[in-house]
């Protein structure tokens, strides 16, 4: 299985994979209330999100735990969130609980009628170019609209995992249009398509959060290392005085951590430090150096270098790449 994966997991990082990400979810909020809606809703600040632009925010419950761990793109007439596959059906229900009589605002699933591709690697731009998209001044998660093998496509900055990247959304029946001229184009430079087994060792090694393994109503976006899509200066929000507190108190009990292991353990197994038990696996895989894993550790151990005893393996306590631990709303 890895070896089948190796060659897209090395296009990802050295030059460019292809991914068919269609089946995360797409959800459109419209409406002239949308950006004051969702303002409400996630940890992000909508109400400064113009056109092109996009972000990253989580959605909490009124204790502060993770609901999902969407992306944001604001469109002239909508904005659309990406979300977890597993998190589509429970946000499409969820959101209009909180719509009231006088709110213009509309939820709308759109996965069935559109199709998302992702490109990973640093020539993911030179590929986009040659196809005649400028994505060189994006700022991440900002979007443009292209045309690619004839079919109108939103190109955005940013594909998921914390490398460099581009995600592309376009009408379903567009889709084989715009993958073909992707692969046409690629192949030359090396691309690879990529599917879930060469995607999940990247998560994994990156670091990236996923449902129902480390984004649960077990956790909050906090020790989530999810800092960055927390802004901690704008005002009420589902979720916010927890959020607040945890923050100011530092009250968070653990953290998201890396793992390098020696063997491959299944998720759930206990990880202990120094004998006694501090946390538990949430995700495991086998990557290009070997098997790594992510885990909940409490934070007073929770530091980089510890070592570990993982269920009947042992490992090394490691920051992963995508997790932010920092505020990023404080004046430099």
């Amino acid at each position: 299985m890895l070896a089948q994966a190796l060659p897209p997991v090395r296009a990802a990082r050295e030059g460019v994979a292809l991914m068919d990400r269609s089946h995360w979810g797409r959800i459109r909020v419209t409406g002239n209330d949308r950006r004051k809606f969702l303002h409400n809703m996630t940890t992000a600040d909508f109400e400064k999100l113009e056109v092109g632009g996009g972000l990253d925010a989580v959605l909490v419950t009124s204790t502060a735990r993770i609901i999902d761990y969407v992306t944001a793109y604001a469109q002239p007439d909508a904005i659309l969130l990406v979300t977890s596959p597993e998190r589509r059906e429970v946000i499409v229900n969820w959101l209009p609980r909180f719509i009231f009589f006088n709110d213009d605002v509309r939820v709308e699933d759109v996965t069935d009628q559109s199709a998302m591709l992702s490109l990973y690697g640093p020539q993911s731009a030179a590929l986009l170019s040659a196809l005649g998209v400028d994505v060189a001044n994006l700022a991440p998660n900002a979007s443009r609209a292209a045309t690619i093998g004839g079919a109108e496509t939103m190109v955005a900055a940013g594909a998921g995992l914390g490398l460099e990247g581009y995600t592309l959304v376009m009408a379903t029946d567009q889709a084989l249009a715009v993958q073909q001229a992707l692969v046409e184009r690629g192949r030359p430079r090396g691309l690879e398509v990529m599917d879930e087994t060469a995607w999940e060792p990247l998560r994994v090694s990156q670091g990236r959060p996923r449902a129902d393994r480390e984004l649960t109503e077990q956790h909050n976006p906090l020790e989530a290392g999810l800092w960055h899509a927390v802004r901690f200066d704008k005002g009420c929000y589902i979720g916010q005085e927890v959020i607040a507190r945890l923050d100011t108190y530092q009250k968070i009990k653990q953290r998201l951590m890396g793992v390098r292991l020696e063997a491959l353990v299944e998720p759930g197994a206990s990880v202990r430090a120094d004998g006694e038990e501090v946390g538990t696996l949430t995700s495991v895989s086998l990557t290009e150096n070997g098997p790594f894993g992510l885990a909940y550790v409490r934070t007073r151990a929770a530091l980089p270098g510890q070592i570990v005893e993982v269920g009947t393996s042992h490992g090394e306590l490691v920051e992963a790449p995508y997790l932010t631990w920092e505020r990023t709303d404080l004046p430099a």
